[in-house]
């Protein structure tokens, strides 16, 4: 009897292992909060640059340009006599799935599209490339960002610009790119509504900076202004959730509940004997 009833205990925690485990829901899927099913509606995530970032772009005389769906929107500020300057760069991107475990935390956010930045020939500076990051991921239990980059990566080993003359395009997704040091802001789910919160100190892998060196093959002035680049921006996202219905549990549940309840019937059997 004492092994049947141990045999229970495990069977009965393995279970609750698989119950909690993370799940993904896309924007207009279904997700269960607190015994009731909602529909992720949808929400965005944008990216602002930092100043340090914006000041390397505009040293390099980098362009930053939108990659659908998501937009870049920037700010010129007037500097006479010499025209306009770039102080600002954000680029809105709109969510595609948002993870949770089954108590709603939210464990990771996707969004779709994002930015190409080009480089043009400066001497000191750049022999011209580009490079794009899209379809962000952010994990928020290890405060990391992936990302899908596209550029001429030949010369990211080394940590040194791409090979002048020629380009060989690549992409590689799901790439670990920023770390992150803090989030505000709601990271649970608990009903309808709008979480709005904010991930501020962006800093780039030691990995992700030389695939940009390479991309947009940077060189000398470009290189060491991007190296003094210690804060990339902040990530504002808002996360939109309607509607609100008793869920209806899966057939797997029901099977799990049946399984559960005939093994206590028979254990309080053997135990009544």
């Amino acid at each position: 009897m004492n092994f049947a009833l141990k045999s229970l205990v495990a069977a009965a925690a393995i279970a609750s292992i698989g119950v909690a485990s993370a799940a993904t829901t896309p924007v207009g899927g279904s997700v269960v909060l607190n015994g009731n099913s909602y529909t992720l509606a949808g929400g965005t995530g944008t990216l602002s640059f930092s100043s340090s970032l914006i000041t390397a772009l505009n040293v390099g005389k980098v362009a930053v340009t939108g990659v659908e769906p998501a937009t870049v929107t920037e700010v010129l500020t007037p500097r006479p006599p010499f025209g306009s300057t770039r102080t600002g760069v954000s680029a809105a991107a709109p969510i595609t799935s948002v993870t949770t475990t089954a108590t709603g935390a939210v464990t990771t956010v996707a969004t779709a599209g994002g930015a190409t930045m080009t480089a043009n020939v400066l001497e000191g500076v750049s022999l011209g490339g580009s490079l794009s990051v899209t379809n962000l991921s952010v994990d928020l239990t290890n405060q990391r960002i992936y990302a899908s980059i596209t550029g001429d990566f030949r010369g990211a080993a080394a940590g040194e610009a791409a090979p002048y003359g020629s380009s060989v395009i690549t992409t590689k997704d799901n790439f670990y790119l920023w770390n992150f040091a803090s989030i505000t802001g709601p990271t649970t789910l608990t009903g309808a509504g709008s979480y709005a919160n904010s991930i501020s100190g962006l800093t780039i892998t030691q990995d992700g900076f030389n695939h940009f060196v390479s991309a947009l093959r940077l060189v000398d002035l470009g290189v060491s202004t991007l190296r003094n680049v210690t804060d990339y921006g902040t990530i504002a996202s808002t996360i939109n959730v309607t509607g609100g219905t008793p869920a209806v549990p899966e057939p797997s549940t029901y099977a799990l509940m049946g399984l559960g309840l005939a093994g206590i019937a028979v254990a309080a059997r053997r135990r009544a004997k």
